[in-house]
């Protein structure tokens, strides 16, 4: 129950008002007391009331006065790893209670509302309990009496993480229909003349090849020699044609499985026997062979309803990118795969984790983008991660990362182990 240090002089200056009242009525003593008693307990009753529900609150509250003590401290504020007993909290400055926080910042925070009546709001990060959560401060003004300047600051705390990444999913899938919208729109007019730019190279290779002297120049020696030059050169353009066109398809493919709608059999499927599988797919692929690969996996196999190949395409696809990302670390590069599961809330996680170049903060919300990609020009479309991102979508999970420039980063695909979606 949250305990106050000020309702106690409001409940006794309320009880003297009605003793002198009844005094003045020259109203017996034992009826005075009778009286003071009922008015009393229906005093306690209410404040009992009204403390229960903030104490019910899932927010951490406090109060503090004009001189910076804490007048009310509720329970949500003793409890977690930073928790302070109430006990230890009341009376004290608040200074002298928090220290996650630069006293002087702190300081200038109640000031303002103190001064300026108005309520502020912002959002903070904390790795206090050991994982990166994200809250809501509010610093409230308090009128203890009307008319009366600001009197107390009132601060609520709370965590906010699961609606910011709700928040941050639902952007995400609104962008992905969007541009899925746009490429099922645009993709059949960009194939037709694609294709007939393929078609007509395809003929001139064919010609050059079997009658390029013929069409390129006179047959005398000399001419012939130049001729031959510049057939060369015609060919070799034809190809850059052909390989930017085929480019081209690709990215277009990319693009129609991003958009179109995926319907494919789920069936129960052992995580880390996929993990398993994917890494054996990697073993000797040419990026992989320069990379020392740990594995993380849970001891006991954790169950998901999926599409195997579906995952494999996935998990192929971060572990290649990871690779990508350690490549300036030559024999030192490492990527470890780690499988667990969080069995209150009936998921398992795969995390992909690598020691390269990391991603600066400013870059990471743009990851799943579609054409977005970190990869110098030719080494990526910047479609795999905005399809990895739609296929876990499609299995009821989520595609999470963190990541540090310089240290490396790490790719959390999320997964629930009963529901499918």
């Amino acid at each position: 129950m949250v305990e106050t240090t000020a309702p106690q002089p409001i409940a006794e200056a309320a009880l003297a008002a009605v003793k002198a009242e009844l005094a003045s009525a020259d109203v017996p003593s034992d009826v005075t007391r009778r009286v003071l008693d009922v008015v009393h307990a229906a005093l306690a009753e209410e404040r009992h009331f009204l403390t229960k529900i903030v104490d019910s609150l899932p927010l951490g509250l406090y109060a503090v006065d004009r001189e910076y003590r804490v007048q009310a401290w509720n329970r949500k504020r003793e409890s977690g790893m930073q928790g302070i007993a109430r006990g230890d909290a009341l009376g004290r400055t608040i200074f002298q209670i928090l220290h996650r926080q630069p006293a002087e910042s702190l300081k200038r925070e109640i000031d303002r509302v103190f001064a300026n009546g108005e309520l502020e709001q912002f959002e903070t990060e904390s790795r206090a309990s050991g994982e990166a959560r994200t809250y809501r401060i509010s610093k409230i003004p308090m009128h203890l009496h009307d008319g009366d300047n600001v009197t107390h600051v009132v601060t609520i705390g709370e965590d906010i993480t699961e609606w910011k990444e709700a928040l941050q999913r639902v952007a995400q899938a609104e962008k992905m229909a969007a541009i899925g919208q746009l490429a099922a729109g645009v993709m059949h007019e960009i194939n037709n003349p694609l294709a007939t730019i393929s078609a007509c190279a395809e003929s001139l290779t064919l010609e050059l090849e079997e009658h390029g002297e013929a069409m390129l120049g006179p047959t005398d020696q000399s001419s012939s020699e130049a001729a031959s030059t510049r057939r060369g050169a015609a060919l070799e353009y034809l190809k850059f044609i052909d390989a930017e066109v085929e480019r081209c398809k690709r990215i277009i493919d990319g693009l129609l499985d991003f958009s179109r709608k995926r319907s494919v059999s789920k069936e129960p499927v052992d995580i880390n026997a996929t993990v398993e599988r994917t890494l054996f797919l990697l073993s000797h692929h040419a990026r992989f062979k320069r990379v020392s690969v740990h594995r993380d996996l849970g001891a006991s196999p954790a169950t998901v309803m999926a599409n195997a190949d579906q995952l494999i395409q996935v998990f192929m696809a971060l572990l290649l990118n990871a690779a990508d990302a350690t490549e300036k670390n030559g024999q030192n590069a490492k990527i470890t795969v780690r499988t667990s599961e969080a069995s209150a809330r009936k998921e398992v996680g795969v995390e992909i984790i690598d020691n390269g170049v990391g991603i600066p903060g400013s870059e990471v919300g743009k990851l799943f983008e579609p054409f977005y990609t970190t990869k110098p020009p030719g080494r990526g479309t910047g479609l795999g991660l905005s399809i990895c991102y739609g296929l876990v979508a499609d299995h009821g999970g989520r595609l999470e990362v963190e990541s540090t420039p310089g240290s490396g980063s790490t790719f959390r695909v999320v997964l629930p182990m009963e529901s499918v979606v």
